[in-house]
């Protein structure tokens, strides 16, 4: 994929992730995860989220991304609002850019209970839990478009990706397919 085509939030947490790899782990620590003045205006919409067996836990969103969809996530589980089959295709992917390790950008609708949609991209680069060593993912959640939805029953409901690209960060990066498919993954490399 091209760099041009993500947003700008996304690139600057790419930036940001690389430096803090350097020459260390394939896969950064989340304590080594700190806010610099460089990541700093990104805080708003940063979201650090953590793979369990069967689940994945919001462990951290930002004040601007609650504020945006009217419900602050912090603590509650993807399945709270996606369907099962979500569930399992987000954590297969997660798996997968910790095995390479890369990145991935998806791009996805959201429609939050009070009848506005929104088309959202996520640039997530994966972190290791501290002590337990968990499969946890930092992301920049970009708002890329709003709209209007039925009013719902639900605060949020997060939709299917309607857009995944894997990013390569020099060790190669998975077809999607495969990923969702169980075979793991066959190695590309966008060099």
């Amino acid at each position: 994929m091209k760099t041009s085509e993500r947003t700008e939030q996304g690139k600057k947490l790419e930036k940001y992730w690389l430096q803090l790899k350097g020459d260390g782990p394939s896969v950064p620590l989340r304590s080594e995860f700190r806010v610099t003045s460089e990541i700093a205006p990104l805080l708003p919409f940063l979201v650090i989220v953590e793979a369990l067996e069967n689940d994945i836990v919001f462990r951290l969103v930002g004040t601007g991304l609650a504020e945006h969809q009217g419900i602050d996530i912090t603590g509650r589980r993807y399945g709270d609002f996606g369907k099962p089959d979500q569930v399992e295709r987000a954590l297969a992917r997660i798996r997968a850019a910790h095995a390479f390790p890369c990145a991935f950008r998806t791009i996805h609708t959201e429609e939050y209970g009070r009848g506005i949609a929104s088309e959202v991209e996520v640039a997530a680069f994966p972190l290791r839990g501290d002590e337990s060593g968990s499969q946890m993912m930092v992301m920049a959640v970009t708002p890329i478009g709003r709209g209007i939805s039925e009013k719902g029953g639900n605060a949020l409901y997060l939709k299917p990706l309607t857009r995944i690209d894997y990013i390569d960060l020099g060790h190669g990066f998975p077809d999607d397919s495969d990923v969702i498919g169980g075979t793991g993954g066959t190695l590309k490399s966008s060099g």
